[in-house]
């Protein structure tokens, strides 16, 4: 008897989960991504100088022939980091230290087209990938989560340049430095709501180490000052949906100045005692 109910219950089943095909979404448009194709360059980011970059061979042999890609590498011209390098007769010369900004815009094939940074690196020649999550705050008040990396390469004679990555992928309306939670934000958009979203990957790079003589910090904190200074003329905030927005921003400055209200209240109390 319950063999012959298990007979006749799998087709029914499989039937229904066919039939559930039919009650997902449409699709339509593909939906841009809330990040701007266009990078500034010249003088036309505050403080910095920029000058537009080609994608490699190998990035376009890599992904889809669709992916589009905007590149561009910025120096600093307020207080600048400067880095030590040889010219061909072996004489040292100092110049500002490079910001490379590199975003990579989804084709129709997301598999071939968007990836972590981490899967490619090691192809480039990097080693001892280390990474940790972190919160910026952009020039104009609002956050954003980003994936830092710190990899190494070596240079023609065998020594180590040190390289920092941040890195965050943006979509029609997310914002997120996890792969993971990209591709399930992704898959829950095209399930459940019909929309398909092209993603964006944005990742800044700078090198420091014994090689080119610049600290870590210094050249940590020029890479975090591009990142607020160039970001928010980038994006298209009121389509980000995310939790890392202005509001907390916002709740901050009222702690402050209710910190501050209750500090002179307290010192005008001392006074009047």
């Amino acid at each position: 008897m319950i063999r012959r109910l298990y007979v006749l219950l799998l087709p029914l089943f499989l039937l229904l989960a066919l039939g559930c095909i039919y009650l997902l979404p449409e699709h339509h448009e593909i939906l841009p991504s809330a990040i701007s194709e266009e990078l500034p360059t010249g003088y036309h980011l505050p403080g910095w100088y920029g000058e537009k970059t080609q994608e490699t061979d190998i990035e376009r042999k890599v992904l889809s022939s669709d992916t589009k890609f905007s590149k561009a590498v910025y120096v600093s011209l307020e207080d600048p980091v400067l880095f030590s390098s040889r010219d061909e007769e072996g004489r040292e010369r100092r110049a500002a230290l490079p910001c490379m900004v590199s975003i990579v815009f989804s084709g129709n094939d997301m598999n071939n087209s968007i990836h972590r940074p981490e899967r490619c690196l090691p192809a480039q020649g990097h080693t001892n990938l280390v990474s940790s999550r972190t919160e910026l705050r952009m020039d104009d008040g609002h956050i954003l989560p980003f994936t830092r990396l710190s990899t190494d390469t070596k240079t023609a004679d065998g020594q180590t340049l040190r390289h920092i990555h941040y890195y965050v992928f943006i979509s029609d309306s997310h914002a997120t430095e996890s792969h993971l939670r990209r591709t399930l934000l992704d898959m829950r958009d095209r399930l459940v709501y019909g929309k398909v979203q092209r993603w964006a990957y944005i990742q800044l790079s700078t090198h420091y180490g014994n090689v080119v003589q610049v600290e870590e910090k210094l050249a940590d904190e020029q890479l975090k000052k591009l990142i607020c200074s160039l970001l928010p003329g980038l994006i298209d905030w009121k389509r980000i949906r995310s939790p890392l927005q202005r509001e907390r921003v916002e709740d901050e400055r009222k702690n402050q100045d209710q910190s501050i209200e209750a500090e002179d209240i307290f010192q005008k109390a001392l006074k009047g005692s």
